[in-house]
């Protein structure tokens, strides 16, 4: 089938549309027609573009590295991200458009651009009120409700999870709404033994049964993480801070931070709700829907 790729063959080559023959695999589309603008910023496994579809829709290209798409296992990990964005539908996650290889193979997905800032950015400039942080941490709890919850097209649980909910991987965007990117390191049904023995994720950012490699991995790993994001909105401050071995004990063995000792004005319920969210045994933490439910109750 004939589409649209990037070619790297001059100056203006993130501005030009050429033509490209799609590569197989499983979900893959017909490469679409786009101008491809200026990158967004480059990742581990893959970089993103600006790109403009044929009806002059702003969107968001992810294209895989090249010298990536000759391992099998990154590159399952890529396609494994279109098939799960594919199946999720919620205002928080950007909706998958198309899922293609170009012609020498590269695996490329066009997504929907979210406009705003990073939660890292906005946090950059100190903490936020209470009553946003309580709004951003719902709605990232319901985005969160939704992935752990999706079922297939058989209506089998699919037991995905994210497992990267990083600052910079949750948007504010402009309408003040909050949105959840980049579901790379995803795991669930489909790929539901990633990389044994491999660690990944962000430092600061992982819960006690990844960092050990002990115990399972499900959607209460990911209520671990949110609940670091909104202890980080409440008080301003980094929850784990320091050196790769500093970081990871304290998230597997170190106390249970208290977020009024930190900021005295965050509300005696939030602090006990954190503090049950960032249990280190996950069946001690609340689920996303749960957690969810008591903050929008504000008990």
């Amino acid at each position: 089938m004939i589409g649209a790729a990037i070619a790297r063959d001059g100056p203006d080559y993130t501005r030009r549309v050429i033509r490209a023959v799609t590569g197989a695999g499983a979900d893959m589309t017909e490469p679409p027609a786009l101008r491809v603008g200026p990158s967004l910023g480059v990742g581990a496994m893959a970089e993103t573009f600006v790109a403009q579809d044929a009806d002059g829709v702003t969107r968001v290209l992810k294209r895989m590295h090249r010298h990536c798409a000759y391992d099998p296992a990154l590159v399952a990990m890529f396609e494994h991200e279109g098939r799960l964005l594919g199946r999720l539908d919620h205002p928080a996650i950007p909706a998958v458009r198309a899922q293609y290889r170009d012609a020498s193979g590269v695996p490329h997905l066009l997504l929907d651009h979210v406009k705003g800032r990073g939660l890292d950015a906005v946090l950059a400039g100190g903490r936020v009120t209470q009553a946003t942080a309580v709004a951003w941490g719902a709605q990232l709890l319901d985005a969160l409700d939704h992935i752990h919850t999706r079922p297939d097209e058989a209506g089998e649980a699919l037991e995905a999870v994210h497992r990267d909910v990083a600052p910079g991987n949750v948007i504010v965007r402009d309408d003040g709404a909050i949105s959840l990117i980049d579901f790379g390191i995803a795991s669930s049904r489909w790929r539901d033994d990633p990389e044994r023995g491999v660690l990944r994720g962000t430092r600061g950012y992982m819960a006690p049964e990844v960092v050990t490699g002990e115990g399972i991995i499900d959607g209460r790993s990911d209520v671990f993480v949110a609940a670091v994001l909104l202890y980080e909105m409440l008080t301003g401050r980094r929850l784990y801070a320091g050196g790769a071995t500093e970081v990871m004990l304290a998230i597997a063995e170190g106390p249970v931070p208290s977020a009024r000792e930190v900021e005295a004005s965050v509300a005696p319920w939030l602090d006990a709700l954190l503090e049950r969210c960032l249990a280190k045994r996950p069946e001690e933490r609340p689920t996303a829907s749960e957690a969810r439910a008591l903050l929008r109750l504000g008990r």
